[in-house]
């Protein structure tokens, strides 16, 4: 009986005391002030390729990835200089397709659509192939399959072949 007792005293100060209050407070407006425009120098705004390449050298740059720097030097250059900055420094250009360059052509990457080569395989020879039964020398039959190409395609000659400029 006194477990009871002290079970319903225990729920009675369990109960939650609500308060309503009439009005929500006011919802507070952030005022977002618009970023100042970067200060480039001169050189810069002159050479905005020469900038870029000159800010995202390896020296400067050190353990950021080119394309971060890029995308960085790109943004500061488009707030900078607005609608003169060239089309390829635009920065909602997406780096795709972009691949390691060769030394042949003188770039770190290479951007842009890839060439699509065709494939120089060629295509298999339709043969003709005939089966022949022959005897072997323990006297069992053995079938001998031999094949040649079909009539009308082009027979190339047999064995090691080195093309050296031409046909």
């Amino acid at each position: 009986m006194t477990t009871a007792l002290l079970f319903a005293l225990v729920l009675q100060q369990a109960a939650p005391s609500v308060v309503w209050s009439d009005d929500p407070p006011a919802p507070v407006e952030e005022v977002v002030e618009a970023a100042p425009a970067p200060v480039l120098p001169a050189h810069a705004l002159a050479d905005a390729y020469g900038w870029e390449r000159s800010q995202c050298s390896p020296f400067i740059r050190k353990d950021e990835p080119l394309e971060h720097c890029q995308a960085r030097v790109r943004v500061t250059l488009a707030a900078a200089m607005g609608d003169q900055l060239p089309e390829a420094l635009r920065p909602s250009k997406a780096l795709e397709n972009c691949t390691p360059g060769t030394a042949a052509n003188g770039y770190a990457m290479q951007c842009g659509p890839r060439p699509v080569a065709a494939l120089g395989a060629p295509t298999p020879l339709e043969k003709v192939c005939d089966n022949r039964p022959q005897r072997t020398a323990s006297g069992a039959i053995a079938f001998n399959s031999e094949c040649r190409p079909a009539p009308g395609e082009a027979r190339e000659a047999d064995g090691l072949r080195i093309r050296l400029g031409g046909d």
